[in-house]
């Protein structure tokens, strides 16, 4: 009765961390370009994009990680 918990667990974890990738990518992207063009002779401004966008795939990782873990959780103590 593990498996289903751990099933859940890993299908919760993949959509939050889908949503939440959805959700921080457009603003990220659009603070990169600003700070971009604030400051367009700076050593990290060719790549600041690139470095938004590794945030945001780190951040959906733990956020995915937490969700699938919480759910384990709950659904490992509800199976007897």
């Amino acid at each position: 009765m593990k498996t289903k918990a751990v099933v859940e667990g890993i299908f919760v974890g993949f959509v939050s961390m889908a949503l939440s990738y959805w959700l921080l990518i457009s603003p990220a992207t659009l603070a990169a370009i600003s700070i971009r063009h604030k400051f367009p002779n700076a050593w990290f401004s060719g790549l600041i994009v690139w470095y938004a966008t590794f945030v945001v795939i780190a951040m959906s990782i733990v956020i995915g990680g937490a969700a699938c873990r919480v759910v384990y959780i709950h659904t490992a103590r509800s199976i007897p």
